[in-house]
């Protein structure tokens, strides 16, 4: 049972019709933007709660980080430290824990 080329479909012709219009490449931007927005706001609800706890949690380690700040090593870390606070405050800004719902 072979197929024949009688059998298949025709192709679509490409006319000057088919081509995106500037409204169509508006509505397709549009789109674009709103998943973009979507996937972000999937991230972000999945990472605030740990951006959360990590703004809360970090300043507990500036003190040991603080006690051998003479060496350049120290001075790093706590500087990495920081960045990584500030990130987490940012990022962490709008989680709510669940007893203050």
């Amino acid at each position: 049972m072979g197929s024949s080329s009688g059998d298949s479909p025709p192709l679509p012709h490409r006319s000057d019709a088919d081509r995106l219009r500037l409204t169509d490449l508006g509505q397709y931007l549009d789109t674009l933007v709103f998943a973009a927005r979507g996937v972000w706001t999937v991230t972000l609800v999945g990472v605030r709660p740990f951006a959360f706890w990590g703004a809360v949690l970090l300043p507990l380690l500036y003190l040991p980080s603080l006690y051998g700040i003479g060496t350049g090593q120290n001075t790093a870390l706590f500087l990495d430290l920081v960045v990584w606070h500030v990130a987490s405050i940012i990022l962490g800004h709008g989680h709510t824990p669940f007893w203050s719902r």
